[in-house]
């Protein structure tokens, strides 16, 4: 009897050893599948999240380009509405140049912001029935049984994203393509004034580091030769005498190129001009177009512009305010503040107004400001989950585009 119930005991720690091992083996093999597995199951993981959010910012670009052309659509209807409040000044004689986007942003985040706090809030559709009831507060009609009440509808601009719209003049910067034609001489000037401040003189020093060294005439020069006609150097007056192969500072570059003789395409352009670095173009380009009609807008045109006017077309070129900066920045300030308070009806209230001040400017500035303006550049951009589109493009009051661009 104790043989056997030895043996059955021998039998079970045997069987016990043995299934320990198999349990063992099992882990083992398990924590294998597990190491094997996690990183198969995490790529997996990663991939369906990233062609998610792809598929999802795909979507969100999509809603944000319509947005975007919404917003245009939206500028048309600014352009209309700006026609009649234009139409209602002249009405009442009235010669500030008043333009909405200067006033109202065009932002539907802000202007939620606005209605939300108005009595806007709520667009109201008006019913008449005869079916329902009178709610409270409704107006009952004579005619028994017929009833006339509000119905709220949907709050002003609730729809997913947003949009915004800037509307720029191109009428306020100088039309580098008028130096092909007629008012050349005004847009010369004007070109010589916005670099004529001694804060420039480092640009145009002989021991400047620049690789392109011109002096102030002979980039006035370049950009003329870039775009007329001649082969050989623009020369008028005493300032430009010295002419010459207008080509041969472009033979040094490497690759080769030739003057184009031609228009600007585009405002990047004036980069492949001698002489026009970076540092040069950061100074031109706020104030430099291709599109505009050709005349400055000063009731529109920044104080450096109003400033480029004055120089330009000042008739005693040695008064001390062109040699004191403080003295300028006091003058600009007193324009700008008449501009702001009754504006510019006629270039000559812009005159007027310069003359009040000690500054008398020369007529012939009709070739190059106007008091008015029709060319904007507007750049409307749609928002959707902090995905953005945009549309730029430069249109006049008509509705003509000139220039057109998507993002």
């Amino acid at each position: 009897m104790f043989k056997l119930l030895d043996k059955i005991k021998s039998s079970a720690k045997a069987e016990s050893k043995k299934s320990s091992k198999r349990r063992g083996f099992a882990l083992v093999l398990v924590l294998v599948m597990i190491a094997v597995m996690l990183p198969i199951v995490s790529d997996m993981n990663y991939e369906a999240k990233t062609e998610f959010d792809l598929a999802m910012n795909y979507k969100h670009k999509a809603e944000a380009r319509a947005l975007a052309s919404s917003a245009v659509n939206f500028a048309v209807i600014i352009f209309d509405l700006q026609k009649q409040i234009e139409s209602i000044l002249k009405q009442f004689k009235l010669s500030q140049q008043i333009e909405i986007w200067d006033i109202i942003p065009m932002d539907t985040a802000l202007l939620r912001g606005f209605t939300n706090a108005g009595p806007f809030v709520d667009l109201e559709d008006v019913v008449s029935t005869s079916d329902i009831e009178n709610p409270t507060g409704a107006a009952t009609n004579e005619e028994a049984g017929e009833h006339t009440y509000a119905e709220t509808g949907d709050p002003i601009f609730q729809f997913p994203g947003d949009f915004k719209v800037e509307f720029k003049g191109e009428d306020t910067k100088i039309n580098l393509n008028q130096l092909s034609y007629g008012a050349r001489g005004a847009v010369i000037k004007m070109l010589e004034a916005l670099i004529e401040p001694e804060f420039y003189d480092f640009i145009f020093l002989e021991n400047t580091s620049r690789k392109e060294y011109v002096d102030r005439e002979e980039l006035i020069q370049n950009i003329v030769d870039w775009v007329d006609m001649g082969d050989d150097k623009f020369t008028d007056g005493a300032k430009y005498m010295t002419g010459g192969d207008e080509q041969s500072q472009y033979d040094e570059f490497e690759p080769q190129y030739k003057v184009k003789n031609a228009k600007f395409d585009t405002v990047q352009e004036l980069m492949m001009v001698y002489g026009v670095d970076d540092l040069v173009f950061k100074i031109l380009e706020p104030h430099i177009t291709i599109y505009s009609t050709g005349k400055i807008n000063v009731n529109k045109a920044n104080h450096e512009m109003i400033e480029g006017l004055i120089r330009a077309y000042a008739v005693d070129k040695a008064l001390p305010i062109f040699y004191n900066e403080d003295a300028m920045r006091e003058l600009l300030g007193k324009i700008l503040a008449k501009r702001a308070q009754y504006g510019f009806a006629k270039l000559n209230d812009f005159i007027t107004a310069c003359a009040d001040e000690g500054v008398n400017l020369d007529q012939s500035i009709s070739k190059i400001a106007d008091t008015s303006g029709s060319i904007y550049r507007i750049k409307a951009v749609g928002i959707k989950e902090g995905v953005e589109s945009w549309v730029e493009m430069i249109v006049d009051r008509e509705g003509n585009i000139y220039y057109y661009k998507e993002g």
